[in-house]
This record gives structure tokens, sequence and C-alpha cells, in this order.
């Protein structure tokens, strides 16, 4: 799609045929379309996986079938599938016609229903199991507790009249990083807490990475939570400056990231001691049930001496 826009572009600067120029008879809001039914599918093509290494992680550390396997799957495919017909929420105040406005605004509640769903599957799998908090299991809560954040968030800009409001604000920028950033970043330190002892055979310092998880998730909190206060008020994004009445809120994000980024050096350096000098690791120290479990760690080249069976009764989510 961006490789189209460029040669778009270029049609226009060679040969004047008016694409986006509106003195050539183009319409410069073309430009938007193409930019974000493009972009914003992306997100969803980064959070997709980080879910699914959710819905890993909270059946191991609960010890129980994950609830609602089918569920799981088609809001997986129904997000998916939704998610590319929702780029014009971007473009609210662009000066669409209002038919286009209702119908993304439409869209974009339906494609928060799978998002529900999923939510509702992993609280319901952790309800009456046999908890072990760990770091993995951590990452993944907190996933789930920012995810939530995110959304939400997202039904404020996607609704015509507070989008309007918001629009081109911090709260954009911060419902942007709890989707992206606290969706995506949390279930990757969750995956590589849960799956690093498989790749590297060695069990890192647990006391450390629940350490780094609790400076990590303090400080994306402060760091973020106050931009949607900002953004409510009236702050523009991409400012690097701001009036006095935004000060305050802008002070307490900084020191968020200060501790975040402190958070972060904790998990990075711990990740990396780990895998040379740490514990070697039990063959499946999480008592999980699918197959990577069931081979040494670091797994060996050929994996499987045979293709491995499962029964009806004992699949990789029977605990």
């Amino acid at each position: 799609m961006v490789g189209i826009t460029l040669v778009l572009v270029a049609l226009e600067r060679i040969f004047g045929v008016g694409v986006f120029d509106p003195a050539l008879g183009g319409d410069p809001i073309l430009y938007q379309h193409l930019f974000w039914i493009y972009s914003h599918p992306a997100v969803y093509v980064m959070i997709l996986p980080a879910m699914g290494a959710i819905s890993e992680i909270i059946p191991t550390f609960s010890q129980k079938h994950i609830f609602g396997y089918r569920a799981i799957i088609v809001s997986t495919l129904a997000i998916a599938f939704v998610g590319y017909f929702v780029w014009g929420h971007h473009m609210f105040t662009s000066g669409m016609s209002g038919t286009a406005q209702y119908t993304f605004s439409i869209l974009t509640f339906i494609v928060a229903i799978p998002s529900a769903i999923k939510v509702f599957n992993w609280i319901s799998t952790m309800h009456k199991g046999s908890i072990n908090p760990e770091a993995p299991f951590l990452w993944a809560v907190t996933f789930i507790f920012v995810f939530m954040i995110g959304g939400f968030s997202g039904l404020v800009l996607g609704a015509l009249a507070t989008n309007v409001h918001v629009h081109d604000t911090a709260f954009v920028v911060a419902h942007f990083h709890f989707i992206v950033f606290g969706g995506v970043g949390f279930a990757f330190f969750g995956a590589m807490h849960y799956w690093f002892p498989k790749m590297f055979g060695r069990m890192y310092d647990k006391v450390w990475a629940k350490v780094g998880w609790a400076f990590f998730t303090i400080g994306f909190l402060t760091l973020y939570s106050p931009m949607f206060y900002l953004g409510m008020l009236g702050m523009p994004r991409r400012y690097y400056d701001y009036l006095p009445e935004f000060h305050a809120a802008n002070i307490l994000s900084s020191l968020g990231s200060w501790v975040m980024t402190f958070g972060l050096l904790i998990v990075v350096i711990n990740l990396f001691r780990s895998a040379k000098n740490g514990a070697i690791a039990e063959i499946n120290p999480w008592h999980g049930k699918t197959l990577e479990w069931t081979v040494p760690s670091p797994p060996p080249v050929e994996n499987f001496d045979e293709i491995p069976v499962y029964g009806e009764k004992d699949g990789p989510y029977e605990y």
C-alpha cells in the first residue's frame, strides 16, 4: 500500500495527474485513506500474535484448560477480518461524509466485541485455577489490565462525539501505547520469560524477574496514564512544548519514563545474564502440556524422533 501511494505521488509530479492535488481534480483525503487502510491493520498484525502468547501462558499458570477454546479461535479470526474495515476512525475530522463516519464508527465498536470475548475467556480460565504467580503470568495478567484500558479508550476514540474533542491530542498517544506498547510489549516479555528456559535450557533469576516487572509496570502506568488526562484537557500531540496548565502531568509522565526504563534494564540484564550463567532449567519447569515441553531444552534439531499423536482426552490444553 505504501508502494502504491508512492507511485501515485510520482505520477502526480511527473505527468501532472491529479491524484491528491485538488487543483488538478484530485482528493487529498485519498492519501489518508491509502495510508490508514494499511497502517491500521498493521496494528492487528502485531497484537494478534501477542494474544496468542497470552492464550498459551494463562492456561499453563492456571493449570486449567483454556475457557472457550473455540471462541478464542473465532474471535482471533474476527479481529483479523473486521480489523481491515475500521481504518476510517483515524479520519473523523478530515472531512469525510456523514455516512462514512457513522459506518466506520459502528465497525470500530464491532471489532471491540471479539477483543472483549478474549478478555472474558482469559479471566474465566483463571477462575478457580491453581494459580502459579511466576514472572510470565505476571506479565500476562498485566497485559490484560493495560489492554482493557487501551480498549475502552479506543471506544472513546471510535465514538464520533468524543473523537472530535480528543482527536490528535495526547489522549490518542496514551491509547496507542496502552494497546501497542502495553499490549504487544507486555505479551512479548511474558513470552520471553515463559519460553526462556526452553530456548536456552537455563532459568533466569526469578526474584529479579519480578522486580523488573514491577518497576516496568509502575513506570509504564505513570508514563502513559497522565496522557489521558492531558488529552481531555486539550493538549495536542507531537508538541515538544506545552502551556503551564499541562506542566504537572507532563513532569509526572517524564518521571514514569525513567522508572519504566529502569525496570526495562533490570529485565534485559537479567535475561542476558541468565542466558549464559543461569541455573540449568528443568525440561518442563511450568508443568505445561503443549508439545514443546515434552522435548529437552534447548530443543534438538529434529525436535521429535516420531510425529507425536495426541488423544482426544490428553490434548495440549488438558490439565
